[in-house]
């Protein structure tokens, strides 16, 4: 007997659930409310998790629409950090043009004298590491009728002279360059001298010690050497003492160009006649 439960006890469970259904389902047609307690204590037993499933389904939709609203945020975000960013290089090249056509325009403000030499706009590509204040290189070449000896200037004041020049390039060896001698004049007092490279600045070689000369002196290229017109803006003297012998005068100059600042120039296309 025992066997026999224990092999069919599933199937007597479910007949017995089955014939309680039943004789509830007869109870409750021929008289409602004597059951209404099992209708009851059911629904206090199936609401609680009726409300639980209903909640935790809204949850769900609530955290999805949610996940659904930050991605497409999220997304947006990222857009407009890309528009904000394009806005911004846009404004940077607008901002560089502006600054080019400036330094462009300055340029064209030379003395009218020294318009009649032909010129070239060129742009500095380059530096010579080892010789910082000593060299530039310059999107000039010889395509472009650049060729060594040729002046090159800024609307400040002289830069220095093409060195070496190839098809589409050339370099320019400055005025602060130790190996740079130009012959130059005060503008006041109209002494002639030797202005000789020095690093960041430049000093004046055989200027006799007879010479008055002053801070803020101005120092003018003298037309000497058929390189540069005479009258260019060379420097200003910054500093006097007593040279090594007692001939001539120690003079420092700093040149009025910003070297170190450069990024465009002009390129004398001829050389002066010796009259200029």
């Amino acid at each position: 007997m025992g066997s026999f439960l224990g092999r069919y006890h599933h199937a007597i469970e479910l007949s017995g659930c089955l014939l309680l259904g039943l004789a509830l389902l007869s109870g409750t047609r021929h008289d409602p409310q004597r059951f209404a307690w099992v209708e009851e204590l059911s629904m206090a037993l199936v609401s609680p998790v009726e409300r639980l499933v209903t909640t935790t389904g809204q949850a769900v939709r609530d955290g999805w629409h949610r996940y659904v609203y930050l991605g497409h945020l999220a997304q947006e975000d990222v857009a407009l950090r890309q528009q904000v960013a394009a806005l911004e290089a846009q404004l940077h090249r607008q901002a560089e043009v502006e600054q080019e056509n400036e330094r462009l325009a300055a340029l064209l403000h030379l003395a009218p004298a020294h318009t009649d030499l032909p010129m070239v706009v060129a742009r500095v590509i380059g530096r010579d590491a080892s010789r910082w204040y000593g060299a530039i290189d310059l999107d000039r070449g010889v395509s472009d009728g650049v060729h060594a000896g040729l002046a090159v200037i800024t609307h400040s004041g002289i830069v220095g002279v093409v060195h070496r020049a190839s098809a589409h390039a050339c370099r320019v060896r400055l005025i602060t360059d130790p190996t740079s001698a130009l012959p130059v004049l005060l503008d006041r007092q109209r002494a002639r001298c030797i202005l000789v490279g020095g690093g960041r600045l430049c000093w004046l070689k055989y200027l006799e010690t007879g010479v008055a000369v002053g801070d803020g002196e101005g120092v003018i290229t003298s037309g000497y050497g058929n390189t540069f017109p005479k009258g260019l803006q060379v420097g200003r003297v910054v500093a006097t003492g007593p040279g090594s012998d007692r001939l001539f005068q120690e003079v420092t100059v700093a040149p009025v160009v910003d070297l170190a600042r450069l990024e465009e120039v002009f390129v004398f296309l001829e050389t002066p006649s010796p009259e200029e």
